[in-house]
């Protein structure tokens, strides 16, 4: 379709209906997402005027539910999908030129001629788009260049991990651009190598299978460069409960200090036991040696590792509750998971534990409430969500806390 046949479309309605199936059946959010995507395709035509053929892409968001910062010591993950995403418009030519401006991520231009030197020539998300692309090009697939405007709904830098969406963004636009195609496992791992390479996180592969394949999965990582992947059939949305996310503002440099701490902790503790990742360390041997374990590490990380043995036998419980459809019971789980998380692994900043104190109070036994990635996380029950929303934003700010949803469909280019 051509922009102006995209910008009536959606004008007049057209897409409301793959707005309800992506985000929400809400009037409200249908909206939204109306003028959303009318700025994105604006932006488009006032950048790249010359394109016939549009394509519309979209990313989402994840949260782990269950298993917290256990991928990294080869433990077991529950993820989801979330409606917050990277949406882009996308144009393809044969300038042998990259393009992609946008106003939430840097500006990125690269040369297709020449994919040497990439660490030289490039930084940040140009590096990063650069070595997908030769990524793509050593499996067979050429990109040949392309125009993009991208905009996005995920919080920069948090445990949604917009860069991780950003990556899946680009993997799918080269895809989708040949006749050969690589499966989304192989795009995640793509994206996972290329991270690792150039940004240095330790994000687990987990992290950009969900956001590739969208809707609910448990993820077993034993093997993490292969895990099992285990799809959860189960539509959320028709569980009576919303998600919400709650930011209260904390600096997310906080939360990576943290998170390296938590990293190290339970490394020590692996190599006092002698493997080195939890997820190979015997649990019962583990807890019958607790006391020359603590000779060799400090007791916060062996309260982090008795976290990790914990949290790995609750995704589980989680996943067998989803798939009996017995939601109360799954999330008495996520309850039981995010007091465990702020009691025995994370030095929680004042803020986040009054966000969460006001959450558990103004739910009163409802829902569940936890911290994920600097942010809180709570399942409100839908009619709850607007006042929830008002009380919370009254306290942290306007515009402060907002509702989403899991994503039932996988990430990719939206056929419009």
């Amino acid at each position: 379709m051509t922009i102006y046949e995209i910008i009536n479309k959606i004008s007049n309605g057209g897409m409301d209906e793959l707005f309800s199936q992506v985000y929400s059946e809400s009037d409200s959010e249908i909206l939204r997402q109306r003028a959303r995507y009318l700025n994105c395709a604006e932006n488009f035509s006032r950048l790249y005027p010359l394109h016939e053929e549009i394509h519309i892409f979209s990313v989402p968001g994840r949260v782990e539910i269950g298993g917290n910062h256990t991928a990294q010591q080869h433990g077991n993950v529950l993820a989801a999908a979330v409606t917050p995403d990277i949406l882009g418009f996308v144009a393809y030519h044969n300038e042998n030129v990259v393009r992609i401006f946008s106003k939430d991520f840097e500006h990125v231009e690269i040369d297709l001629s020449d994919l040497s030197d990439i660490a030289e020539k490039y930084s940040g998300y140009g590096a990063l788009t650069a070595e997908i692309i030769s990524e793509f090009a050593a499996k067979g697939i050429i990109c040949s260049g392309f125009d993009a405007y991208i905009m996005s709904d995920i919080p920069v830098e948090s445990g949604f991990f917009s860069s991780v969406a950003f990556e899946i963004f680009i993997g799918n636009i080269i895809n989708n651009s040949s006749d050969k195609r690589l499966s989304e496992i192989e795009i995640a791992k793509i994206g996972h190598f290329v991270e690792q390479k150039y940004m240095e996180k330790e994000i687990g592969l987990e992290s950009y299978l969900i956001c590739a394949i969208g809707g609910i999965a448990a993820f077993e990582l034993n093997y993490p460069h292969n895990p099992v992947i285990r799809r959860l059939d189960f539509d959320f949305s028709k569980s009576g409960y919303s998600v919400c996310l709650v930011d209260v503002g904390e600096n997310n440099e906080n939360f990576t200090d943290t998170y390296k701490e938590i990293l190290y902790d339970m490394k020590s503790v692996a190599n006092a036991i002698g493997v080195e990742y939890l997820g190979e360390a015997d649990e019962d041997a583990f807890f019958d040696n607790i006391a020359e374990i603590r000779k060799k590490c400090c007791d916060r990380a062996v309260n982090r590792a008795i976290y990790f043995f914990e949290e790995n036998k609750r995704v589980f419980l989680e996943v067998e509750a989803v798939e009996g459809g017995r939601i109360h019971e799954f999330l008495e789980l996520v309850n039981l998971s995010g007091k465990s998380f702020a009691i025995m692994l994370q030095n929680m900043q004042p803020s986040l534990k009054l966000a969460l104190s006001i959450s558990r109070r103004y739910l009163n036994g409802s829902g569940a409430v936890r911290v994920h990635g600097g942010y809180v996380i709570s399942f409100v029950p839908d009619y709850m969500v607007g006042n929830y929303i008002k009380t919370l934003d009254n306290i942290f700010g306007q515009g402060s806390t907002k509702a989403m949803k899991f994503r039932k469909g996988a990430a990719g280019e939206l056929y419009v």
